[in-house]
């Protein structure tokens, strides 16, 4: 039984949009009779005795990593008290952010109509309790018109295979696997089954450690092997959707570019089973010439907008209203 709640603001920044979202989470809740502590300030970063948490997001630790931030520690703190009982939510991002990224809408996009993905339980799809089984498409329609997007058929006319790397061996989505090599050992997988043409896409965050040295590797890789090149921020790097588009199939290992793919029409091929995109699956990559496009894709578009939330809908207590009688 739900008793109390208490929400962790260090775990995020200190001011903005983020910390609006925290406070709009806890608010129905409290209107609902349910004790809620809003725990900021210097005392922030204890971890209190409450039956249920909201900490912004998930903070894996790498073997060996060096002391973290005093609010990415708080993530694992909280973590740890609640992985047992899964009591605890997690803000997590939105998994159509690459849409948001890549296309020129044309006009001013207004955060407060961005969507955050609502983790309950855990972080990782297949482990995570998003309440969002068989669900009408309502919340899809809604979304679709928010981002202002135009879902395509799908359609086998490309030529090249895409494949688009995580950020490093960073982020917890990537599981500590470096990007470049799981690129290098996707590459010579696809080579078994196919000779089209192989485009490798670095991530666009110049930010993290292994960023120039991936792009050694897998410029040399390129050099040496047939019909593969390499679009990397330190080099020739176009547009994502345009090159989506031009493509026969996409790949990735967790990648959020799995979300503009599905909208394009293009068969997407995963190779992690932690991935959102799972459902969307069109086989192994040994299927790459055999693409499966006989998927429920407005299913699992329509179960995505009830994972994902707005600023609004936390307030007015819509999500609260969803899931509360489960809690």
């Amino acid at each position: 039984m739900m008793r109390d709640l208490c929400i962790y603001y260090a775990t995020t920044v200190k001011y903005g949009f983020k910390m609006e979202l925290m406070k709009a989470f806890g608010e129905p809740i409290s209107k609902d009779g349910i004790h809620v502590i809003n725990h900021k300030g210097a005392e922030g970063f204890d971890v209190k005795n409450t039956s249920h948490a909201l900490i912004f997001n998930y903070q894996r630790v790498a073997p060996g990593q060096e002391k973290l931030k005093e609010r990415l520690q708080l993530r694992v703190n909280v973590w740890n008290k609640y992985k047992e009982s899964g009591n605890i939510w997690m803000f997590d991002n939105d998994v159509l952010n690459g849409i948001d990224s890549h296309l020129n809408h044309n006009y001013e996009y207004d955060i407060k109509n961005s969507f955050v993905r609502v983790a309950y339980g855990d972080i990782y799809p297949g482990k995570a309790k998003y309440f969002n089984d068989k669900c009408p498409s309502d919340r899809w329609e809604r979304m679709k018109k928010i981002k202002r997007i135009d879902l395509k058929d799908y359609n086998l006319k490309g030529e090249h295979i895409y494949i688009c790397c995580n950020r490093g061996s960073s982020g917890y989505s990537g599981l500590g696997v470096n990007a470049a090599q799981w690129a290098i050992d996707t590459v010579d997988e696809l080579r078994k089954h196919t000779d089209r043409p192989i485009i490798i896409r670095q991530h666009s965050s110049r930010s993290y450690i292994e960023h120039k040295s991936d792009y050694q590797r897998l410029k040399e890789y390129s050099e040496t092997s047939k019909n593969v090149s390499i679009h990397s921020p330190l080099d020739h790097y176009p547009g994502l959707v345009g090159e989506i588009r031009k493509a026969f199939a996409v790949v990735i290992f967790t990648s959020t570019a799995g979300g503009p793919a599905i909208i394009e029409g293009k068969p997407l091929f995963i190779t992690n089973p932690n991935c959102y995109f799972l459902p969307m699956k069109a086989g192994e990559l040994s299927d790459i010439e055999q693409p499966n496009i006989s998927i429920n894709r407005q299913q699992f578009l329509n179960n995505l907008g009830y994972s994902h939330w707005r600023l609004p809908d936390l307030e007015s207590g819509e999500y609260w209203e969803r899931i509360k009688d489960v809690i």
